[in-house]
């Protein structure tokens, strides 16, 4: 009988050039296994502005990630009804663009009604001042938050109760100045409709947000399908006190949270992620934009890889070959 030690060792060899390849595919992906934080959102250039609509072509061109979200743990009855979220960034002429989307079968943007409350999203940054990564519960001492939060109901605009009650007899304001729109008056930026859907807030732990005396931040929501698509833009260049610092070629965390409006969410009551990161690059979004040497060096190393593999295969039969 002929020895099989050939045999034996086809089978290794075949192994070694299958973990080569996939090796190969995750570096090309940039995907790394062996750490706990694998979620990288890349903010890539685009060519031209994407504006603040959700529905803009340049979101359908993109990548994305989706974030799993779980229940706030640091309050009662503390929401979590939305499972995920997905998110996709880019960036042009110096301002940065992030797009999220949710399912959501209900549209919360009315909030006339003291027992209604609003769809809303946030983003949550650490503030330019922060040395170390907050806590993810609104930050720490030391280690504060920079949230942009859009609502629904900021978005879709005031409405009088006589126009929200339309077969109700309301007493009419007898004056259209501020002293009779008492929110507004007391400075509550979700009353004031010039400020629009987004603000930027600030925190230091839970239970102090406030509001940033600069409002850097836009955007605009929209229904979208079985759901709310909502777009955040910033300038990037130098952040102010407060607000998380941006710039190409650089990397920061961000996290995201929702309320359902229907589901009497609001506060602390909201589906939360854990930091993921957000790598905002200089390259081109678009593959025929690209240098063309990343795909080359992807296609070199699947056409070796499989190669090798074809190699171990045929010397495998050759050998059974011989065996018969």
């Amino acid at each position: 009988m002929k020895p099989k030690t050939f045999k034996r060792s086809a089978r290794p060899l075949v192994g070694l050039l299958v973990a080569l390849l996939v090796g190969a595919l995750l570096q090309a992906a940039n995907i790394n296994p062996a750490v706990s934080q694998t979620v990288l959102l890349n903010a890539y250039s685009v060519p031209d502005d994407p504006g603040t609509d959700p529905s803009n072509e340049v979101w359908e061109k993109v990548g994305g990630v989706n974030v799993p979200l779980t229940a706030q743990a640091a309050a009662y009855f503390a929401g979590g009804s939305v499972q995920s979220i997905r998110a996709q960034a880019v960036h042009y002429n110096g301002k940065l663009y992030i797009r999220v989307h949710w399912s959501d079968p209900t549209d919360d943007s009315s909030t006339t009604r003291v027992e209604d409350f609003a769809d809303a999203v946030a983003l949550e940054f650490p503030a330019a001042q922060s040395a170390t990564v907050p806590a993810i519960c609104m930050g720490q001492a030391g280690a504060a938050v920079n949230i942009w939060q859009w609502r629904a109901d900021s978005n879709a605009g005031l409405r009088d109760p006589n126009l929200v009650y339309e077969t109700s007899q309301i007493d009419g304001y007898p004056s259209t100045d501020r002293l009779f729109y008492t929110a507004r008056e007391a400075n509550n930026p979700y009353a004031n409709p010039d400020l629009g859907p987004v603000q930027a807030l600030y925190a230091e732990s839970y239970g102090n947000l406030t509001a940033l005396g600069q409002q850097d931040v836009s955007g605009f929501g929209a229904r979208d399908g079985d759901g709310w698509s909502v777009v955040f833009t910033r300038d990037m260049g130098v952040a102010l006190p407060g607000h998380a610092a941006l710039a190409v070629n650089t990397r920061t965390d961000v996290a995201l949270a929702v309320w359902d409006g229907s589901k009497d969410e609001r506060n602390g009551r909201k589906s939360v992620s854990q930091f993921v990161t957000l790598g905002i690059g200089d390259a081109p979004a678009f593959k025929e934009e690209q240098n063309g040497s990343s795909y080359f060096l992807l296609a070199a190393g699947i056409l070796v890889g499989l190669s090798g593999i074809g190699v171990a295969l045929g010397a495998y039969g050759y050998k059974e070959t011989r065996n018969r």
